[in-house]
């Protein structure tokens, strides 16, 4: 079983794939991948810079480039993507056997309070930048990502509105209603 996440930036994609891994799943972040390939060119992992150079790969290499190193990567039969941000990446997953692909959804608000809380480098300062970046990433518009339609081509879903607990609860579910198509 491979578990696929999507959602926009701090909706709760890596909690719930932490979980997983807690599950005995393994996770490959794909913004991590990112992140490792922006460190060995000495670029900093800013999310315009996430963006534009997830962007550069995607046309230089393949829209489902960095799916296929996180495809690569698995060495188990229980698995978690998480940070899946073009629909190329989910085109190529959605042809291994297994595969399920689930979007992680909060409220904007909600979102930039964890953005806030994180304090990761390079992160966005204000709802109003979040919006800006969001925007950019929707519609897939000027070579950028395709959020929406990423979203769209969820086969599940995960509203994380409420405590951990709560989520862990809402991906226990998840886990069930999996278990029964395979």
């Amino acid at each position: 079983m491979i578990i696929g996440v999507v959602g926009l930036i701090a909706s709760g994609k890596d909690e719930v794939a932490e979980y997983l891994e807690k599950k005995g799943f393994e996770h490959h972040s794909l913004s991590s991948i990112l992140r490792e390939i922006l460190k060995k060119e000495g670029v900093d992992a800013t999310v315009d810079n996430l963006t534009q150079y997830g962007n550069k790969l995607r046309d230089e290499k393949g829209a489902g480039y960095l799916a296929k190193i996180a495809h690569r990567r698995i060495k188990s039969n229980k698995a978690v993507i998480s940070s899946i941000r073009q629909v190329g990446e989910i085109e190529y997953l959605k042809k291994i056997p297994g595969f399920f692909l689930v979007k992680v959804t909060a409220p904007i608000e909600m979102r930039f309070e964890r953005v806030r809380s994180r304090g990761r480098a390079g992160d966005v300062k204000s709802v109003e930048d979040l919006r800006r970046v969001e925007k950019l990433q929707a519609s897939g518009k000027g070579g950028g990502m395709n959020m929406d339609q990423c979203m769209e081509l969820a086969d599940f879903e995960i509203k994380n509105v409420g405590t951990f607990d709560e989520l862990h609860r809402q991906v226990d579910g998840l886990l069930e209603k999996i278990s029964k198509k395979e």
